[in-house]
Order: structure tokens, then sequence, then C-alpha cells
């Protein structure tokens, strides 16, 4: 899996995000050697804006979380209605667990470190709030729903245990918002030892969408090339205007991937490409990032734009006509001349490679994959790419026994492909041109990579 973000900075105003996801896994020690009972500490829902921190801090037996695959946490939340309250459901599972707690926040995905509404204490939830004390808490700042006193099931009731919480949405329309969860199916030892730890997160939209913008395109890019070619499963950029209120960014979190699929709707805004909805991996007022979908015909495409999709009354932007091909090979780079180049296997950017290097480069609009893969499928390993990719360096192409992989970069969208390549002796010293072609297009010329 990827783990930065590839962009390509360009005379726009934004970047090219193509990440999926922006979670940082970072490493947990012991806190304390007490179980707690009535709650744990706040900040322990795995919330990257709070450390991502969770109960596998204490609960360190079979860490790191979520290392057991027979158990799991889950939120269950409808879209809100601004200011109406709600019973959100937080179920824990185990099939040996016998004693059940958990921790719970919410946060707009436009500002994931504030709160997104509030918790409602009672005799089985306890809320804490930002510091440690306990709620209900003033306005705005962070609050953590937890159970007061962690609940046994027994013997007789090994398996599952769901608790009801009841949360107030903020007042307003604050767009999408993501709730983090952590849960301990626990023995019943009265220890920290034992216990499976498990987090996972939701997103819910707002149950009706009103954004006040009207949407206009300007232009329809691939991410990678910036040309206005594009290709089925390929990632392209939408600049314009008016695609969200100018305080709204919205990227993509794992909560939105728990269906197994990219969203075609962010934050009240969805895109169609000949009247057929695109999976989305970020917005914001001037820019959207999509992927064209599968079966996505040669020739002219149209484009348009949906804010508030959901609503009685959608608005849509005028539609923009580009040319779609079924190739439209592109190389991601740093700057616009520098491919993402990568140590093979890493995350390490390659500064120099010499003779016999494994080097991995990122693409887009190479056509289908082996193993049928939709738009939105998220890639789960490895899958090759169906038509032959001859990559050149220098304007020599490389033999067949020096290209290793051409396809899916495993846990990424399917539209990003992987290159690895070995680099063959004789290739000059310098900045040393690499160009992709698959069928009869072939990618940018002026993009490098640094050979020692």
């Amino acid at each position: 899996m990827i783990s930065n973000s590839l962009y390509r900075s360009a005379e726009h105003r934004e970047v090219t995000r193509i990440s999926l996801l922006s979670i940082s896994f970072l490493a947990l020690l012991p806190l304390s050697a007490m179980a707690n009972s009535t709650g744990p500490p706040i900040q322990r829902t795995g919330a990257p804006a709070d450390g991502g921190t969770t109960c596998t801090a204490c609960h360190r037996t079979f860490a790191p979380v979520n290392s057991d695959p027979r158990g799991s946490v889950a939120v269950a939340a409808k879209p809100y209605v601004p200011g109406v309250m709600q019973t959100i459901q937080v179920t824990i599972k185990h099939p040996e667990a016998l004693r059940w707690g958990f921790q719970v926040t919410a946060r707009p995905t436009t500002n994931p470190a504030k709160m997104a509404g509030s918790f409602t204490p009672n005799t089985t939830i306890r809320v804490r709030c930002q510091g440690g004390v306990d709620g209900p808490c003033q306005g705005g700042v962070q609050e953590f729903a937890e159970h007061r006193s962690a609940v046994v099931t027994g013997p007789s009731a090994v398996g599952s245990y769901t608790y009801s919480i009841d949360w107030t949405p903020p007042s307003s329309n604050v767009g999408d918002i993501i709730f983090y969860v952590a849960g301990n199916a626990a023995n019943n030892n009265a220890a920290n030892t034992g216990d499976y730890i498990y987090n996972s997160s939701a997103t819910i939209t707002p149950a009706t969408c009103d954004f006040p913008v009207i949407p206009q395109i300007s232009a329809v890019v691939s991410s990678a090339s910036y040309q206005n070619t594009i290709a089925p499963n390929s990632l392209i950029s939408l600049f314009g205007t008016g695609f969200q209120p100018l305080d709204v960014t919205r990227g993509l979190y794992a909560a939105d991937l728990a269906a197994g699929k990219i969203p075609t709707m962010l934050s009240c805004f969805a895109v169609e490409i000949n009247r057929k909805r695109a999976p989305l991996t970020f917005t914001n007022f001037g820019q959207v990032n999509a992927i064209v979908p599968s079966g996505t015909a040669a020739g002219n495409a149209e484009v348009r734009v949906i804010v508030n999709p959901t609503s009685s009354s959608p608005i849509y932007s005028a539609p923009v006509t580009v040319m779609a091909a079924d190739f439209a090979p592109a190389l991601f780079t740093l700057d616009g001349k520098k491919a993402v180049a990568q140590v093979a296997g890493t995350s390490t950017l390659v500064t120099a490679a010499k003779a016999g290097d494994m080097v991995t480069l990122y693409a887009t609009g190479l056509g289908d994959l082996t193993t049928k893969a939709d738009a939105a499928d998220v890639a789960t390993g490895q899958n090759n790419a169906v038509n032959t990719v001859t990559v050149s360096l220098n304007g020599t192409a490389l033999a067949a026994s020096d290209v290793l992989y051409v396809g899916s970069a495993p846990g990424m969208t399917t539209g990003l492909y992987q290159i690895n390549i070995r680099i063959p002796a004789g290739v000059k010293s310098g900045d040393a041109a690499v160009t992709l072609a698959v069928g009869t297009a072939s990618s940018l010329g002026g993009i490098t990579i640094p050979i020692l």
C-alpha cells in the first residue's frame, strides 16, 4: 500500500491528491497497568486527529488493534437532521469475549480535530470532555461517549454486545460527519490482559443536502498528466468553481470504504460522466478528483457535476465535453518533470538508481486488469494489466525481463497502476527520460528518473 500522497503541482492553485487514506499508524506505548471498567481515558477511539491511540495503549495482550479477525466493532448511525437527536449504536463482537467496553467520538470531516454535535450521558453511558472531565460538555470541545460500567454478558451470552448512545448533531449542516470508535472485547479477568481491542469508523451525510453553491467546470484533465484525454478507470481532476462552499474540503476516509467501494458522493457532491456516477476521492470549492467509470466508451464524453444530488432540487453544472480513449497513459510526477519513483518495496524516493536496482513507478490510464475490476474497487492484491505496457528509458524499450510487474497498486484504487522495473546496464547517468506506451497511446515526454 502506498502510504504517501502522490501529487503533481501545476499552474492551478490546488494540487492533485490521489492518496485514498490519510491515517497515521503510531507506535502505542503502555500507559497503565489498570483495567478501566468505568471507561477508558479520553482520546482512545483511534481518531487520527487525536494521535491514532486506541485501547491497546493499556490492553496489549493481542496488540496491535484489530489483530484477531474473528471480532469487530462498528458504529450504526443514520443520515442526520441538524439539531435533531438520534440514537446511534456501537456493537462489539468476539466469539470468546465475556465483558464489553467502548469509546466513540464524532467529528466533522472538514475539521476532524473538533467535535460534531454532543452526546447525552445516562445511567449506562458516560460522557467525557476535552481535558478528561465528565460531561455534559461545553459546546465546541471534543466529547467522548463510553461505557459507565463495562457490561458482563457471561458464558450464556458470548458473542457480542450493543450499546445505544443518544447523539445530537450540530444545529446546522456541517457536511459529512465521521464517527471514530474503539471497542474492547474482554475476558472478564478484572485486568487489562487477554482482551481483544478493535477500532473502526463510519461516515454519515446530512439527511438533506442544501449547499448554496452553483458549480461551473473549467477543465477536466488526467490527474497525472493534466492532459484532457481520459480513459476508463483512470484518475482525473476537475477544476472550476462552486463545487463546495469555500470553507469545505472533503477527502476520502477509511470509513468511506466500509462498503468495499469508493463512494460516488462526497459532502453533497457528485460527478457524472455520460450520465454515470463517478467514484470520488477529494473535493473542495475549486477541485474534485474522480475516477472515470468502468465501461466509458471511446469518443466524446459528457462530464457534469451535481451539488446537493440527494435533495429535491439538485444543482447541475453546464456539461463539458472531453475526449475519452481506450488508453490515456500518464505517469505521476513530483513537479511535472520528475517521476514519482520509489525504491521497490519501500516508500523511499529514488535519488540515483543504478544498473540492477528495482524501481517502482505509478501511472494511470493503462486499461483493464486481468481480474476484472470496477472503477470504485480498492485493489486487495496484485492484478496484472491486460494490455502490454512498454516502458522506455531514453527512448529504448526495456526488455520484458526488466519489466517485473504492471498492474494495480495493492491497497489503492484500481485506477492507480504500479510499475516495477529493473534498471538495465548501459543507461546513461543523469536524468533518464521515462515513457509508457500501451496500444497506440504514449505518455508525455520530458518526465525523468535519476540514474547514477
